[in-house]
C-alpha cells in the first residue's frame, strides 16, 4: 500500500512516470491531496527478498539561497 510521505494520504495519486532500476520497478507519483512528489519502488531481489520504500522529491535549495531564505522569513516575522 501506498502512502504519501508529505501528508499521510493512502489514495488518490496520479502516476507521472515510471521505469525499471536494477530490479525495483519504480513510479514517480503527485499526492493529489497535497501536490507533493515522490518516487515508489518496490521489487523483489535475485534472493527473493521484497522491497518497498519511498523517497520524497523536493524543491532543491543551495546553503546560500537557504540561508537567505531563512533570513527573509525572519525578518517577515519580525516585522509584524
Amino acid at each position: 500500500m501506498v502512502k504519501c510521505p508529505f501528508c499521510g494520504s493512502e489514495d488518490n495519486f496520479k502516476e507521472l512516470k515510471s521505469w525499471k532500476f536494477r530490479f525495483y520497478d519504480v513510479k514517480l507519483l503527485v499526492c493529489l491531496k497535497c501536490g507533493r512528489k515522490f518516487n515508489y519502488y518496490s521489487g523483489v531481489s535475485s534472493k527473493g527478498k521484497k522491497s518497498e520504500f519511498v523517497i520524497r522529491i523536493g524543491q532543491r535549495l543551495g546553503r546560500k539561497v537557504a540561508k537567505i531564505s531563512e533570513r527573509k522569513v525572519w525578518l517577515r516575522e519580525r516585522d509584524k
